[in-house]
C-alpha cells in the first residue's frame, strides 16, 4: 500500500443518503462559484449533508462563507422542535461545519429558518428555509477506517467504508467522483466490495497539498431497497506545506493556540550574534497570522526566556513559568524562579509569584481546579543538578494575588520529563525524566542518567506516591492521553553522554490499575521532536522531526526527516510520510479546533526560521 496512511479524525460514524448525483461539499462548485460572481459573500450558500439525523449523529454543512471570523461563529436558529437537538456547532475548516445532535433527542421533524437572520450584515442566505428529521433507525454506511488522508508522500493506498447490512451495488467506477479543495490529489484507482464493506483504492500526487475532499457515491441501496440514494463523505486531505518565516529565527520556543484562534511563539534561543533586549535569549514573541500568512509582532514577555513551560489556564490566559534567562533590561542570564500572565483581551504581560526554586526543562500542568502544578527541572550551569521540588501555583484574577504552595518532593529529582493529567483517576502521572546528582564542585562533579521511575500527583489529597509500575528509562520522550484513559509513553533516549541509545520501545499506563504493558517499537526513535494529536477519533497522532542516536556508542546523531504516526484502531506505529525539514528542538502551535498544526524554528546545524504546517487548511 506505499506510504498512504489515514488519521481518523472524527469520534462519530457518518452516513448520508441523499438526491443522486448532487455535490454539495466542493466550495468551488460551480453553484458556489456562480454565487461568488453573483456578489462574493453577500449572497451565503448552504448545503447539508443530510435531512435526515440519528440521535447524538451529525450533519455537515457546506457553505461559500467563512463564518470562523464571527465571535459567535455560524449559529443556526431551530424551530418546530420544544428542545433545539443541536448540541454543537465545529468549524472543520473556513467552508466546512459540522453540527453534532444530542443524543437525548430522538424522534420529531425541525426546521432551521435562516431567513432574514443575517440581513443586519448584508447577507442573503439561498436558500432560507431547511427542514430535517429525526430518524433513530441507523444509517447503512458508516465510515469505519477514517475520514483523514495523509498525502505528504501519498503513493497507493485504500478507505474502507462499511454498511451495517448487505447492500447492492455495482462497484462501478464511474459511480464514484471525488470534488473539493483537494480533488486533484488523488484518484480512485480501484473498488473492491463485498457484502458489507467498500474498499476504495487510490493513487495520489506526492506533491500535492492538503485540502478537503469529498468522495461521491451513487447508486447504494441495500437489498430490501428500504434505503438507496448516494452517500457523500467529507474527508480531510493532510500534508506538510511549507509555512511564513518567523521574524526571529529561534529554537528552545514554546508555541501555544488561544481560544479566540490566535496562535503564538514565544522566546527561545535567537542565531549567533543576534541580540535583542541586550541578549540571545529572547521575551519575543510572534502572532501566526493565519489569513495573511504571516507572523506579525506580539507584545515581549517581561522575562527573556528559553528552555520554559506555557500552560493555557481555564480562562484562556496564559501562565508562563522559569526557563534559563532574564528579566528584560538586565543582560545576564540565569535560571529563573519567575511567572507571568498574558491577558489575550488587553494583549499585556503582567508579573506573576515567584517559585521557591529556580527551574527550566520543567512541565507544568493545569488541574481541574484552574490551578497549575509545577514539577520538577534541571538548573542551569555545571555540576548539573535535578530539581525534586513540586509546587502548586493558585491561580486567581490578578497575578499579584497568585499563591505558590510547596506540595513536597520527588523521591527522584528529574527534568526533561513527561507528565499526564488523568482525569478518569484524578492524578497527574509523571513519567522518567534526567536526574542528575551533584558530587562535588568541579563543572563535571555530577552524575546524570535517565530514570525508569514513575511518580503520582494525587489532585484530591495533594500527595505525591511512587508508581510501582516500572518505565523503560528515558527522558526528552513523549506521553498522550488516549480515549480510553490510558496513556502512551514513547520516545526519548537513555542517556545524555557516549552511551546514548534511542528507546525505540512504546509503552502503556493505566492509572486506574497502576500497571504498565510494552508496546509496539516506534520506526524512529527520536527525541526533540514534535507531536500533533487529533482530537476525533482513534488514530490520533502523528511525530515529526527530532534526533536519533544512530551509532554502536551514540556519540553521533542524525534529525528525521521521515514522520510516523500511532494508531489505536491498527494498534501500531507506521510510516506517515516526510516532513519538509529534519529540524530538532523547534517548538509547535497544536491545532485544537482541527487537528494538526504548525512546526516552528529549531535547528538543522543553526538555528532555523522557517515554518511548516500540517493540517488541511
Amino acid at each position: 500500500m506505499g506510504k498512504i496512511k489515514f488519521i481518523l479524525l472524527y469520534s462519530c460514524l457518518l452516513a448520508c443518503q441523499l438526491t443522486s448525483g448532487k455535490n454539495i461539499f466542493d466550495p468551488n462548485s460551480t453553484t458556489n462559484m456562480g454565487l461568488f460572481l453573483l456578489g462574493a459573500d453577500s449572497v451565503v450558500n448552504m448545503e447539508f449533508s443530510t435531512n435526515k439525523v440519528q440521535p447524538g449523529g451529525v450533519i455537515f454543512i457546506s457553505t461559500n462563507h467563512d463564518f470562523t471570523v464571527k465571535a459567535d461563529g455560524l449559529k443556526l436558529p431551530v424551530s418546530g422542535v420544544g428542545v433545539s437537538p443541536i448540541s454543537q456547532v465545529i468549524p472543520r475548516s473556513r467552508y466546512l461545519y459540522e453540527v453534532r445532535m444530542k443524543p437525548s433527542v430522538t424522534a420529531g421533524k425541525f426546521s432551521i429558518n435562516l431567513k432574514d437572520y443575517y440581513l443586519n450584515e448584508s447577507l442573503l442566505v439561498n436558500p432560507e428555509n431547511f427542514e430535517f428529521e429525526i430518524d433513530s433507525q441507523p444509517p447503512i454506511l458508516e465510515l469505519r477506517t477514517g475520514n483523514g488522508i495523509d498525502i505528504s508522500e501519498l503513493q497507493s493506498g485504500f478507505l474502507d467504508i462499511v454498511s451495517s447490512e448487505d447492500i447492492v451495488w455495482d462497484g462501478n467506477l464511474s459511480q464514484v467522483s471525488l470534488s473539493g479543495t483537494a480533488k486533484n490529489s488523488l484518484v480512485v484507482s480501484d473498488i473492491i466490495v463485498s457484502a458489507r464493506n467498500i474498499r476504495l483504492l487510490f493513487a495520489g500526487d506526492p506533491n500535492a497539498n492538503g485540502g478537503l475532499l469529498t468522495i461521491s457515491i451513487q447508486g447504494i441501496h441495500d437489498k430490501a431497497s428500504n434505503s438507496e440514494g448516494t452517500v457523500m463523505v467529507p474527508i480531510n486531505v493532510f500534508a506538510f506545506k511549507s509555512g511564513p518565516n518567523l521574524n526571529v529565527a529561534r529554537r528552545s520556543c514554546v508555541g501555544v493556540e488561544l481560544d479566540d484562534g490566535r496562535r503564538l511563539v514565544l522566546g527561545g534561543r535567537a542565531k549567533k550574534d543576534v541580540l535583542i533586549n541586550g541578549n540571545g535569549t529572547l521575551s519575543h514573541a510572534e502572532f501566526y497570522n493565519s489569513v495573511t500568512k504571516q507572523f506579525v509582532p506580539a507584545s515581549d514577555m517581561v522575562y527573556r526566556r528559553q528552555e520554559f513551560d506555557v500552560v493555557k489556564l481555564n480562562d484562556g490566559r496564559l501562565f508562563v513559568s522559569g526557563g534559563f534567562g532574564g528579566k528584560v533590561g538586565n543582560p545576564s542570564n540565569g535560571s529563573l524562579t519567575s511567572t507571568e500572565v498574558y491577558d489575550p483581551t488587553t494583549n499585556i504581560w503582567v508579573e506573576g509569584p515567584n517559585l521557591s526554586t529556580p527551574r527550566q526543562l520543567h512541565k507544568m500542568t493545569v488541574l481541574p481546579n484552574g490551578d497549575v502544578l509545577v514539577v520538577g527541572g534541571l538548573s542551569p550551569f555545571k555540576p548539573f543538578q535535578s530539581v525534586s521540588a513540586v509546587e502548586l501555583v493558585h491561580i486567581t484574577n490578578d497575578p499579584a494575588t497568585m499563591t505558590v504552595e510547596p506540595i513536597g518532593n520527588l523521591t527522584d529529582s528529574r527534568g526533561k520529563h513527561a507528565q499526564v493529567l488523568s482525569h478518569s483517576s484524578g492524578k497527574v502521572v509523571i513519567f522518567g525524566g534526567e536526574r542528575s546528582d551533584v558530587i562535588g564542585p568541579g563543572p563535571n562533579d555530577f552524575n546524570a542518567y535517565a530514570l525508569d521511575s514513575i511518580a503520582v500527583y494525587d489532585i484530591n489529597t495533594k500527595t505525591l506516591t511512587n508508581s510501582s509500575a516500572k518505565l523503560y528509562k528515558r527522558f526528552n520522550h513523549f506521553a498522550h492521553a488516549l480515549s480510553n484513559g490510558e496513556i502512551l509513553i514513547f520516545g526519548g533516549v537513555n542517556s545524555r553522554f557516549d552511551i546514548s541509545q534511542p528507546v525505540l520501545r512504546a509503552q502503556i499506563y493505566n492509572p486506574m490499575t497502576d500497571t504498565i504493558r510494552d508496546y509496539k517499537n516506534l520506526l524512529f526513535g527520536r527525541e526533540w521532536g514534535s507531536s500533533f494529536v487529533f482530537p476525533y477519533g482513534k488514530d490520533q497522532l502523528i511525530v515529526a522531526g527530532g534526533l536519533e542516536y544512530r551509532t554502536v556508542n551514540g556519540s553521533t546523531y542524525d534529525s528525521i526527516q521521515d514522520t510516523e504516526s500511532w494508531s489505536e484502531s491498527s494498534n501500531r506505529f507506521y510510516m506517515t510520510g516526510r516532513s519538509l525539514n529534519a529540524r530538532w528542538e523547534g517548538c509547535e502551535i497544536r491545532y485544537s479546533s482541527t487537528g494538526g498544526g504548525m512546526i516552528l524554528g529549531g535547528r538543522i546545524g543553526d538555528i532555523l526560521g522557517n515554518t511548516e504546517e500540517y493540517s488541511f487548511e
